[in-house]
């Protein structure tokens, strides 16, 4: 599959929130970091589950892509993300969420390899209250 295609396709599948899908797009060996978070989730398995888990926490977000750069096999994909958190116990009011980001993904041979996300940890928690 070529960069764009792939790239439309993660997109299209987290827009629908099909985990095994996004899945399905990465090597059975690939990884995803989140960067600010520094975990990683290796093999499809632990990506799928990461994504729910995410899902779950923030079921509406959605991700605004600002277009994409490309050089040899990388691609970085600048986003703006919003969703709605809604904590759990103590005061459960809803807070919505609203960060800039950045996806840098490793393609080999039509599939990702590896992806990495980047986003401000300290304006995540702020907006989380």
């Amino acid at each position: 599959m070529d960069h764009a295609t792939l790239i439309d396709c993660l997109y299209q599948a987290y827009a629908s929130r099909d985990a095994d899908q996004v899945a399905s797009l990465y090597h059975p060996d690939g990884w995803h970091e989140e960067v600010a978070m520094a975990k990683r989730r290796e093999g499809r398995a632990a990506l799928a589950e990461g994504l729910v888990g995410f899902w779950r926490m923030l079921p509406d977000v959605s991700w605004d892509r600002r277009g994409y750069i490309r050089a040899a096999n990388q691609v970085a994909v600048p986003y703006f993300m919003t969703g709605t958190f809604t904590p759990r116990g103590g005061d459960g009011t809803p807070r919505q969420i609203a960060l800039d980001g950045l996806h840098i993904f490793e393609i080999r041979d039509g599939l990702f390899a590896s992806s990495k996300d980047m986003w401000d940890l300290d304006i995540f928690k702020a907006q989380m209250g």
